[in-house]
């Protein structure tokens, strides 16, 4: 079973915000649910946490079912604000499609040598996917970490600014704050190749 020490801290304390961060984070590295989400998320049922207690009532935002990667940010983006059932089993519909389950194939070494075999992973998908299922979603989450630094630093220039009274100072913060839409377009751009 692949559960953090942390989740099961949390778990044990019934920290259901530190829950659903951890969870929300698993979705970067397993977009599919097959592994360390189902994992984690059964931990969670079978220690405690009822769906009463994980979820919360979903907030009436459409949860549009188009299989595409940024459908899926954007739903894992709301996820983060409104940890409903019905938006996770969204998410983890769109990402099954989106990142298939790679299955194993015994591949011979060399036919005219041995019978011994060693294992090749294939995708399953016809779309022709490298295999790097988390790397977009993960690339989503370093933009809005990035994002999110951009605003503390950004935050702290202007406040220093005001306080010490310095306009041109004021000013690169508030052009640092405005950056970041632009920093955000450019790591999704970038994440798409």
């Amino acid at each position: 079973m692949t559960v953090s020490d942390e989740l099961k801290k949390n778990v044990a304390e019934k920290n259901i915000p530190a829950i659903r961060d951890d969870l929300w984070g698993c979705i970067a590295f397993d977009p599919n649910f097959t592994m360390k989400c189902k994992d984690c998320l059964d931990y969670c049922q079978q220690n405690g946490i009822t769906d009463d207690l994980l979820y919360a009532e979903h907030d009436g935002r459409e949860l549009n079912d188009e299989i595409s990667e940024e459908n899926f940010d954007k739903l894992c983006g709301q996820l983060r604000t409104n940890f409903s059932k019905e938006r996770l089993e969204r998410i983890k519909e769109i990402g099954r499609k989106l990142y298939p389950v790679k299955e194993e194939k015994p591949v011979s070494q060399n036919p005219y040598k041995s019978t011994e075999t060693h294992r090749q992973t294939t995708a399953s998908s016809s779309s022709g996917e490298s295999g790097d299922s988390g790397l977009h979603f993960g690339l989503f989450i370093g933009a809005a970490i990035g994002a999110a630094i951009g605003v503390a630093i950004g935050g702290y220039i202007v406040k220093k600014a005001v306080l010490e009274g310095g306009a041109a100072l004021a000013i690169k913060g508030v052009c640092g704050l405005a950056g970041i839409p632009a920093g955000w377009k450019t790591a999704k751009k970038l994440s798409r190749k």
